[in-house]
């Protein structure tokens, strides 16, 4: 007698299988891949960064290197720039004091020169001044006037 469990069950294999849907898979895949290198190349990352994202980050560079450090970095400035015309000297600029930036408002930009005003922290109080910028290269820098 023969156990329910040891009883060989027939499988027809008698219909040939496609390899068509694995095919139009790979093919769609790739479609998508060429797509997002066709869109990089079209329109790069770098390009979609507006003329006010830059002037934010020079804003922020700038106060970054003059928070409690004291020095200045000549990397985000403009040439002939002056410490007694800084738009920090009211806050008094390299005594130690954290300066964190807040917003930036009203970017205006003519040419390779710009101005906004930018509101920054210091020891909890915030100030409003209008910032000056100079472009070098797809870069803005701070000006003293």
């Amino acid at each position: 007698m023969e156990d329910a469990d040891d009883q060989q069950i027939p499988i027809d294999q008698s219909s040939a299988r496609s390899m068509l849907p694995f095919l139009v898979a790979a093919g769609v895949l790739v479609l998508v891949i060429v797509g997002i290198v066709v869109a990089a190349l079209v329109s790069p990352v770098e390009k979609n960064v507006t003329d006010s994202d830059r002037l934010e980050l020079a804003s922020r560079k700038f106060l970054q290197s003059r928070s409690a450090t004291g020095t200045l970095d000549p990397r985000v400035v403009c040439d002939g720039f002056t410490e007694e015309r800084s738009p920090l000297a009211p806050a008094k600029a390299g005594d130690g004091t954290a300066f964190d930036f807040v917003k930036l408002g009203d970017p205006a930009v003519t040419g390779d020169r710009a101005t906004a005003q930018v509101t920054f922290d210091t020891a909890g109080k915030e100030s409003t001044s209008t910032w000056h910028f100079t472009r070098s290269g797809s870069l803005w820098l701070v000006c003293d006037s």
